[in-house]
């Protein structure tokens, strides 16, 4: 007969190679959480001369773009020229353009990557002399 401890023995022997089998080192890997894109307003203004161009650059993510004439002065009916573009190296190519912005217009498009983006503002013809004209724009983007 077998003693009850090498009884005891034998039972625990495959349990032990049992709860061995079901153990892992492999650690656990976390699922990402995806990143939601924030929508960004920037404020940009300035002043044109007759025939003058200013140029502001902004970094965009993936998505879509609106550019909006808030102000312009001192006559507020007068028209201006506001374009969007993605900028390279050393120039803006634009990509949307109005050239008889008012308050209130807008450019829409959708940035497909994350970009340089440049914002275009231009005398359209309607500044004349010495007279300026300053605006203010902004751009919402991702």
């Amino acid at each position: 007969m077998r003693s009850p401890l090498l009884r005891a023995l034998l039972l625990l022997v495959p349990l032990a190679i049992a709860a061995s089998g079901c153990s892992s080192n492999n650690p656990t890997v976390p699922t990402p959480t995806p990143t939601v894109p924030v929508l960004v307003t920037q404020t940009f203004g300035g002043t044109i001369l007759a025939g003058g161009v200013n140029y502001h650059v902004l970094s965009a993510q993936k998505g879509d773009v609106t550019t909006t004439m808030t102000g312009i002065g001192p006559d507020p009916t007068v028209t201006i020229g506001m374009s969007i573009g993605v900028t390279s190296l050393v120039s803006c190519t634009v990509v949307l353009d109005n050239p008889a912005a008012t308050i209130g217009s807008q450019l829409k498009g959708t940035d497909t990557a994350a970009n340089s983006l440049c914002v275009k503002v231009y005398d359209a013809g309607t500044v004349t002399g010495t007279n300026t004209l300053s605006y203010e724009l902004t751009v919402a983007h991702y």
